[in-house]
């Protein structure tokens, strides 16, 4: 009778064990299936958040133009512009970061840059974010541009943004630039010879918004040739501020439309 109990428990283990491993198999495949869709929709999530971040910049910028009847930029950005005029008539806050370049997570240089421009003159959107915020000096204890309240004299806080810590976390961090879902900053063109157009550091270049289907002034996502000479796209907008998107990447090398420069998330599209 205790060997026929012994051999009936024994059976009965071993047929638990099996339905356990099938579970286990199961909610793998499981897992499998549904980790794609829920990084899919973690990566939505984040382009949504760029774009109100994106909107609430243009609209910020422009809030400040409409109270000061100038957009928000220091003197020593425009004297910048004055020897690259021809070449850059507006000015893009791009990855310029100390001493050199923003860096992708993969360690690659990220170069967006206001053309003709000297590099000790290139600027990231700190600039922009001290004097829309009133910041006067940064929390990791540098003075502004607008020290004294000098380029917001009203002290009007144009723009909200979560303060964090820490190069690449999303938000406005200690030196001031504000970075985008990805952790990389934010890029922000403005119209400083205020024709209602701009001509952004990387969308200016032929390889990035000429249109192969359309005519020689054509370009891509409502970019137009404004002038004969090589790499000089604009928009009519007088300001353009976008993100380098998901793969945190951009290349002055290919088509606004494909690879790296497809995902990039713009306030004029």
């Amino acid at each position: 009778m205790n060997h026929s109990l012994t051999r009936s428990w024994q059976a009965r283990r071993g047929f638990t064990l099996i339905e356990l491993l099938v579970v286990i198999a199961i909610i793998g495949v499981l897992a499998g299936m549904l980790l794609p869709v829920v990084s899919k929709a973690k990566v939505k999530g984040q382009v949504a958040k760029a774009k109100v971040e994106i909107q609430g910049l243009v609209g910020a910028i422009n809030s400040y133009q409409s109270t000061y009847s100038r957009y928000p930029a220091s003197k020593d950005t425009r004297d910048a512009l004055q020897d690259a005029i021809e070449t850059s008539p507006d000015f893009t806050y791009g990855t310029k970061y100390g001493n050199g370049w923003w860096q992708s997570k993969k360690g690659q240089q990220i170069v967006i840059e206001t053309v003709g421009v000297n590099i000790k003159n290139q600027a990231n959107n700190s600039e922009v974010i001290s004097i829309l915020k009133d910041i006067t000096q940064t929390r990791d204890g540098r003075a502004t541009p607008n020290v004294g309240h000098s380029l917001n004299p009203r002290q009007v806080k144009f723009l909200d943004g979560k303060e964090v810590d820490g190069p690449r976390t999303p938000g406005i961090s200690t030196d001031g630039v504000m970075r985008d879902p990805w952790g990389n900053p934010y890029i922000i063109t403005i119209d400083l010879d205020y024709n209602d157009q701009c001509r952004d550091g990387l969308y200016r270049y032929d390889r990035v918004s000429a249109d192969p289907k359309a005519g020689a002034s054509s370009g891509l996502n409502g970019h137009f040739k404004a002038k004969a000479t090589p790499n000089s796209y604009e928009l009519r907008t007088p300001v353009m501020v976008w993100s380098l998107g998901p793969d945190s990447a951009a290349s002055a090398q290919v088509s606004a439309n494909v690879g790296v420069n497809k995902d990039n998330v713009l306030s004029w599209k």
